[in-house]
Formats: structure tokens, C-alpha cells, sequence
């Protein structure tokens, strides 16, 4: 980042609050056609190999990747996170309101554990799905939510 026309701190952050999207802007219905994407085309029916692109595993991170992606594309910084908690994988966001995780519970639409997972059948999905929780009301706060983040160079 280059401080030499930064006027104060309060300019920098001013700056930066402006160029970052709300998080009002997200669609759930959107993110729900996404996700229904990815199920529909999932399929492990195969007994030797499972799915071709997961084999037995889950789709949780096709999901937020497809998620992420989107969001990238409206302009809201998002990255996918590795769970430390269980194997799952979730969305973080970085709007002007926050930091935000966005994620899609593994059990709404597959069952097991571990990399051994089964899609529950005949699953909608809509906007009741789309979970989306405040990590931190300060957008600063991004990099204490995901495994990897580097700054952008500021041009002025």
C-alpha cells in the first residue's frame, strides 16, 4: 500500500468503506440457484468411483467455491474457508457493513461425515438455506476470518 497520499487514517478508511459493497447487495435466491446447480449435477451413483469430479466426498466446497465466485463477480471480496471444526467448507465475505461468513449447512442436502458423504435425495433448495452470520462489524477484520489473505496494492 502506498502512504504517501494518504492525508490521515480516517481519509484511508473513508477511502476504503466506499469501494467495498454491501452486504444488502447479496441474493439469496441467487446463491440458492447455485448451490441447486451443483446438486443437481452430482451424482455418485457409481459403486466403484462415486462421482467423477468427488468421488464418495461431498459437494460443500464445489458450493462455495460456485458462492465465492459469484460474489467475487458482484465485487464483494470472498474467499472459501476450510472448517477447523468438522470437513466443511463456507464462504467469508468482506462488505462495508463487516465480515461476514455465508454458507449452506452440509446437512440440508448430503449425510456422513468425514470424505464419505451421500446426497439426500429430491433437495430444493431456497433462500431459508442460505445462512448468512456477522463475524466482525469492521470490514479491517477479513484477514482474522481466512486461511490466506494478501492486500491489494493502492493505486492513486
Amino acid at each position: 500500500m502506498n502512504f504517501l497520499n494518504i492525508k490521515s487514517i480516517e481519509h484511508l478508511l473513508l477511502k476504503y468503506a466506499k469501494q467495498l459493497k454491501s452486504i444488502e447487495t447479496v441474493n439469496k435466491k441467487q446463491l440458492a440457484i447455485i448451490a441447486q446447480t451443483i446438486y443437481d449435477k452430482w451424482d455418485a451413483s457409481d459403486k466403484y468411483y462415486g462421482d467423477w469430479q468427488v468421488g464418495f466426498g461431498g459437494i460443500c466446497h464445489l458450493i462455495a467455491d460456485e458462492i465465492a465466485s459469484h460474489l467475487n463477480t458482484m465485487g464483494i471480496y470472498a474467499q472459501t474457508v476450510s472448517s477447523e471444526a468438522e470437513v466443511h467448507v463456507y464462504v467469508v465475505a468482506q462488505t462495508k457493513e463487516g465480515v461476514f461468513l455465508i454458507d449452506i449447512p452440509p446437512h440440508l442436502y448430503e449425510t456422513g461425515g468425514g470424505y464419505n458423504w451421500k446426497k439426500i435425495p429430491e433437495i430444493i433448495f431456497d433462500e431459508d438455506y442460505i445462512v448468512i452470520y456477522n463475524l466482525s462489524s469492521n470490514p479491517q477484520n477479513f484477514q482474522e476470518y481466512v486461511e490466506y489473505y494478501e492486500e491489494e496494492e493502492e493505486e492513486d
